[in-house]
């Protein structure tokens, strides 16, 4: 076993439960990794106890802290232990490298962070194993947006698995994979981004009067993944094409319009005045607040949830074929 290092404000024994403390285990194993935590726990009063679930996240090197401080700001609302699991196959070295942090820094969770250099990031379940909580669920977060990393037993183990494929380099390509991959439990933030959005839509269709939706339009960026699962959404739960219109506003969905046989029914969203516009037919406009979600919270709602979400499969499955048939009639036309 390597060197170990232990970085600590902890003072008086009484003052460490609110000291953020982080300590580095070098060329360590899980057992090593699991008996260090205890005798910390221990030392200092903190306690398992309370935390409802295990949330084990893959990241990349160049982008943990993002990772990190998205979990623990979703630790607010959900108390578990976070395992962040860092896969650098191209070192040299064959070895697992560890971080513990424990204290206010790190929210409502404990964190341990896991580099797996070389051969070692071929094995990421069998690191994760020993160290997730017991009689917990387990949910995995794909931060890197790798809809393939080689997950082993981790993706049967995780009652949710939330991808993000809007950090691939190709988001169309990647939601195309997720789709192929699919299985019950499977999520992706994009969905949970436009939740709020689809509330709205849900909310006006359900007022009177009750007419058909004829055709539906979208106007957004057309590669963007909550742009292209909202369309399928739409397509799939209204039977209808949707035209789809590329803008150059920053928002992934600039508007939505609806056509009925009385009018269109228009959502615009103007960041600038951070409102969203709400025009019915024969109807004074309305402004509602425009949700722009920070990642933390597209996290913390598939949280609240261990159980699948059919609505997002089927989306996923048959509401996306629609929309990319749709896109390759357009470009052949």
């Amino acid at each position: 076993m390597g060197a170990l290092q232990c970085r600590s404000h902890a003072g008086p024994r009484q003052q460490r439960v609110a000291s953020p403390m982080i300590i580095d285990l070098t060329d360590t194993d899980t057992p090593s990794i699991s008996k260090r935590l205890s005798r910390e726990r221990e030392a200092t009063g903190f306690s398992a106890l309370g935390r409802v679930l295990t949330l084990v996240v893959i990241a990349r090197a160049d982008d943990e802290a993002r990772a990190i401080a998205t979990a623990v700001a979703a630790s607010q609302e959900h108390p578990m232990r976070v395992l962040v699991l860092i896969p650098q196959p191209e070192a040299d070295a064959d070895r697992l490298d560890a971080q513990l942090r424990l204290g206010n820094d790190t929210g409502a969770s404990e964190v341990i962070v896991m580099r797996a250099l070389g051969a070692v990031a071929s094995a990421l379940d069998t690191i994760v194993i020993g160290l997730l909580l017991p009689d917990a669920p387990v949910v995995l977060w794909l931060a890197n947006g790798d809809v393939d990393a080689p997950l082993g037993s981790l993706a049967e183990l995780a009652a949710r698995r939330v991808s993000d494929v809007g950090r691939c380099s190709d988001p169309v390509g990647s939601l195309l994979d997720a789709a192929r991959a699919y299985r019950p439990g499977d999520t992706d933030l994009a969905w949970s981004q436009i939740s709020v959005l689809r509330a709205q839509l849900a909310a006006t269709l359900d007022q009177p009067p009750h007419l058909t939706v004829t055709a539906a339009a979208l106007t957004g960026s057309p590669n963007s993944p909550e742009f292209l699962l909202l369309s399928a959404w739409l397509a799939l739960r209204l039977g209808v094409p949707v035209a789809m219109h590329d803008s150059t506003s920053s928002l992934p969905v600039s508007e939505v319009r609806l056509t009925r046989p009385d009018g269109d029914i228009v959502l615009c969203g103007d960041p600038a005045a951070g409102m969203s516009r709400l025009t019915l037919p024969g109807l004074p406009e309305q402004q509602l607040p425009l949700t722009q979600r920070t990642e933390a919270e597209c996290l913390s709602e598939e949280l609240r949830r261990l159980d699948q979400d059919r609505v997002f499969g089927e989306v996923l499955r048959s509401g996306l074929p629609l929309i990319l048939e749709a896109q390759g009639d357009d470009d052949d036309a």
